[in-house]
């Protein structure tokens, strides 16, 4: 069966893979210390790793949902996850894994939108005219 959490993963972890990290300016070939200064600043893929590291501090809120944790906290997480030029395929891996966690120990309930309602089938004789 296809699976599109690992198809998404795939093509996200090739794509960094692919990326160059002899570039110190780029997300891929930074090998300093982080230290944000601001949460705005963050790029969109270590957002998403903190979204769901974070996950259960933050809650459902999503108006400024990264800005409730503190920069010292990220900076410290991400200075010690971070292995230096090309990391991004880690980041990327760990955020699909927590978010595998997250959606194995509570799977999305859903509720049977129709129950109680007939439901016409070809073979049903609901909705046929009772002039023939």
């Amino acid at each position: 069966m296809y699976n599109l959490a690992d198809a998404g993963k795939n093509s996200a972890i090739r794509y960094w893979s692919n990326q160059p990290t002899e570039y110190p300016w780029s997300i891929n070939g930074f090998a300093g210390t982080f230290a944000y200064s601001d949460h705005r600043l963050i790029p969109e893929i270590i957002t998403e790793f903190l979204l769901e590291h974070f996950r259960s501090r933050i809650g459902e809120a999503r108006k400024n949902h990264i800005s409730a944790i503190p920069l010292e906290e990220i900076n410290d997480l991400m200075n010690e996850v971070w292995e230096g030029p090309g990391s991004v395929v880690k980041i990327v891996d760990m955020t699909y894994k927590l978010r595998h966690n997250r959606l194995e120990e509570a799977p999305i309930d859903t509720k049977d939108v129709m129950k109680g309602y007939e439901i016409p089938t070809f073979d049903s004789d609901i909705g046929k005219s009772s002039v023939d």
